[in-house]
């Protein structure tokens, strides 16, 4: 396909928020359940271990044994 290279394409950045959009947010963040949610989110995040240290040998256990 061709476009022409002219194209202009004009639309703002920001966008008012409607009534709606602020009463679904709303609904989003006043639950009665978000501690519970927060509880299982932390209990999930135990399970994932720290990204290692670029700056840390991994077989620096090893030293010992070589």
């Amino acid at each position: 396909m061709n476009y022409p290279n002219d194209l202009q394409v004009e639309s703002s950045p920001y966008s008012t928020l409607r009534e709606r959009d602020w009463e679904v947010l709303n609904s989003l963040f006043d639950r009665d359940d978000g501690d519970e949610i927060e509880a299982e989110i932390k209990s999930k995040l135990v399970w994932l271990g720290p990204e290692p240290c670029w700056e840390d040998n991994p077989f620096e256990f090893l030293r010992e044994f070589l």
